[in-house]
C-alpha cells in the first residue's frame, strides 16, 4: 500500500493519467477534497484527468499504516504549491486520510480524504 500511496500521489499531481487512476481506484471509491467536495469514481477520474494545474514541489511524509485483514488505512501528509492556469500559486498543506481494499492481488483505493492544514 505504500508504493500504491506514493503512485497515487504522483499521478493525481503530476500525471494525471488516467489508465493508471483506472487500475488504482475501487469500483465504488469516494474521494474527498480538503474543502469539502466529495467525488464518485467517474467524476474523479474526469477531473483529475481534466485538471490543468500544475503541481510543483511536491512531498509525502509521516507515513502511517495500519492494516486489517483485507483493508488498510495510510495517513500522511502532503506538501506542495499549485500552479494555476491563471497564474496563481496556491501553497498546499494537507493531512491526508487513503482507505484500500485488497481486490484479488492488487490494492484499489475506496477512499480519500484530505484535510488542509495550517500554512
Amino acid at each position: 500500500v505504500i508504493a500504491r500511496t506514493y503512485l497515487l500521489s504522483n499521478t493525481v499531481f503530476g500525471t494525471k493519467d488516467s489508465l493508471t487512476l483506472e487500475k488504482l481506484f475501487a469500483s465504488n471509491l469516494s474521494y474527498g477534497h480538503s474543502k469539502g467536495k466529495i467525488e464518485s469514481r467517474k467524476e474523479a477520474l474526469t477531473n483529475i484527468s481534466k485538471n490543468t494545474s500544475a503541481y510543483k514541489d511536491t512531498a509525502v511524509s509521516n507515513i502511517r499504516v495500519m492494516v486489517q485483514g483485507k483493508t488498510a488505512i495510510v495517513r500522511h501528509l502532503f506538501v506542495g504549491k499549485e500552479y494555476k492556469k491563471d497564474g496563481t500559486i496556491v501553497p498546499l498543506n494537507f493531512a491526508m486520510m487513503l482507505v484500500w481494499v485488497k481486490e484479488g492481488k492488487n490494492w484499489k483505493l475506496m477512499g480519500r480524504q484530505a484535510a488542509a492544514l495550517p500554512q
